[in-house]
């Protein structure tokens, strides 16, 4: 696992673009906007059809804190009765109802374990 920079901000801000180093792959970086909220995350999003299988990126093996992975799928034209069958092996596995084709939209988030829990209430103000 890559160290993390430990470069942090405090300073108001619109937005948040970080180049962190690359956890899995020597010499190369990952460029990530940021989401608010009270932990260090990552997420993909995206649409599936006629699979049952999310592939998350190959560098989440080393980002993302196991047990940490949330998913929400929403299914596209019908009611699919889409369920979560697991996540493992870097995957999340999709279950329907026999005969019915998944086309959903899936938005993934994990927290990530390269760098310290945030200590989200503080003492003192800014």
């Amino acid at each position: 696992m890559g160290e993390a920079n430990e470069t942090r901000l405090w300073i108001p801000l619109r937005y948040i673009i970080m180049k962190i180093n690359h956890p899995s792959e020597e010499g190369k970086s990952l460029v990530y906007g940021s989401l608010d909220g009270p932990e260090n995350s990552v997420y993909c999003r995206g649409r599936l059809k006629k699979k049952k299988v999310i592939n998350l990126p190959p560098e989440w093996v080393d980002l993302v804190r196991p047990g940490s992975v949330t998913v929400s799928v929403t299914p596209v034209g019908a009611f699919q009765d889409i369920i979560i069958k697991g996540v493992t092996d870097n995957k999340v596995m999709l279950e329907t109802r026999p005969g019915i084709p998944i086309d959903c939209h899936y938005f993934v988030i994990g927290e990530r374990k390269d760098i310290p829990r945030l200590e989200v209430t503080q003492d003192g103000i800014g």
